[in-house]
């Protein structure tokens, strides 16, 4: 959030904002919106029918991987079809007049206040705010709220508060974002079919608004750039994406996991799907090299059990030692 001060010393003779309550991310229900019908959550200030057919991607028959996961810390409201409620708290002297209280999305009057009258809807929001909301029963913070009755896929953008009176100004902006969660996210992995030394990665996910980013991570650590992707989007504005990735395998060392992390843009919103990768060619002598956490060398069977540990320097004795220092380069 952003905010202009007239005043800039330590202590305030103006009104001045000291919080603008905005949630960064707003998550509908996914049951709610399926059952309700996209017909009631406008985009772009257009109608949308329901019904209409979804283009269709390659990508529909996917294995199910294991995990998702997101961060608490991430500042969003998971809701329903209800009431958004966005506060802005400020201070006002007693001896200032003409206060008026606006409300402003992407920089046009949606919402506009005076202590005296009642409060007034504008524009696209005429008839989208609860006006009557009382936050306080003092009267210069009675309605300083705006309350949005249902949110629409178009009220994603940018919100301003701005508090004045005849002496005074001061104003603070806050990016929000509308996320309808995905129906699915998928992550598989084979063997591409124009080399077989190389891995082919692809994460799908189905029926989400905004569009998503989607990432590919191997080994916790390495980020493959997707070397192709697929974006297809339904007349009610639900995204259907699908990233491709490849790896030479033999940059894998057996087992090893394999990620696809989805965020939405200007959110908090984030989905995370994992699995691992086994190897299935057999295991040959140095491919089931393993060091431990003291440094020390650790020769598997193929089982996975240690059959025999040494140091690097017991291990340059040995007269193979050539082939073991080419087989350590290729796995470091």
């Amino acid at each position: 959030m952003h905010s202009l001060h007239v005043s800039y010393g330590e202590a305030y003779h103006s009104v001045h904002i000291t919080n603008l309550n905005v949630p960064k991310t707003y998550v509908l229900d996914r049951n709610t919106y399926d059952a309700v019908g996209s017909g009631t959550l406008e985009h772009g200030g257009d109608d949308v029918t329901t019904g209409l057919p979804m283009t269709s991607t390659t990508e529909e028959h996917l294995p199910a991987i294991v995990s998702t996961t997101v961060p608490s810390e991430m500042n969003f409201t998971d809701a329903g079809l209800k009431p958004l409620i966005m506060d802005c708290q400020y201070e006002i002297k007693a001896r200032e007049c003409g206060f008026v209280l606006k409300w402003y999305f992407n920089k046009k009057l949606i919402y506009q206040w005076i202590p005296s009258r009642t409060p007034v809807g504008m524009n696209q929001f005429k008839n989208e705010l609860q006006t009557n909301y009382s936050m306080s029963d003092s009267i210069n913070y009675k309605y300083r709220a705006l309350v949005i009755r249902n949110p629409k896929l178009n009220h994603s953008g940018e919100y301003m508060c701005s508090v004045q009176t005849y002496d005074s100004f001061d104003r603070r902006m806050a990016r929000f974002q509308i996320v309808v969660p995905e129906k699915t996210l998928l992550l598989h992995y084979e063997n591409d079919g124009e080399s077989e030394t190389m891995l082919l990665i692809k994460c799908s996910v189905f029926m989400i608004y905004p569009e998503p980013n989607l990432l590919l991570i191997v080994s916790g650590n390495l980020f493959l750039v997707s070397s192709r992707t697929l974006v297809t989007a339904d007349a009610n504005h639900m995204y259907n994406k699908t990233v491709y990735g490849k790896i030479d395998k033999h940059l894998l060392i057996s087992p090893t996991s394999i990620s696809c992390v989805l965020t939405v843009p200007d959110s908090g919103y984030i989905r995370k799907r994992e699995t691992i990768y086994y190897d299935p060619t057999p295991l040959t002598k140095w491919s089931r090299l393993r060091m431990d956490e003291r440094g020390h060398f650790q020769l598997l069977s193929d089982d996975g059990a240690v059959m025999a540990a040494s140091t690097y320097e017991d291990m340059a004795r040995h007269r193979d030692s050539s082939l073991l220092l080419t087989g350590l380069t290729l796995m470091n």
